[in-house]
């Protein structure tokens, strides 16, 4: 008895469906708890943008 593994494209799909399920159900679902929804409402407040990077503060190598 030998195991195969599914064909690439059938792994791609269901990697695909994960991801879309974790991006379209649980973190909307997540940004809802409580503490959760709290700290997004006191970002949107301040207007800080939680997505943009600053590296102001680091030192550059040389």
């Amino acid at each position: 008895m030998t195991k195969s593994k599914p064909p690439g494209w059938l792994q791609l799909l269901a990697v695909g469906s994960a991801l879309g399920v974790v991006w379209l159900y649980v973190l909307p679902h997540i940004a809802e708890f409580p503490s959760v929804k709290e700290h997004i409402e006191l970002l949107e407040r301040r207007n800080i943008n939680a997505g943009a990077m600053f590296y102001t503060e680091v030192q550059e190598k040389r």
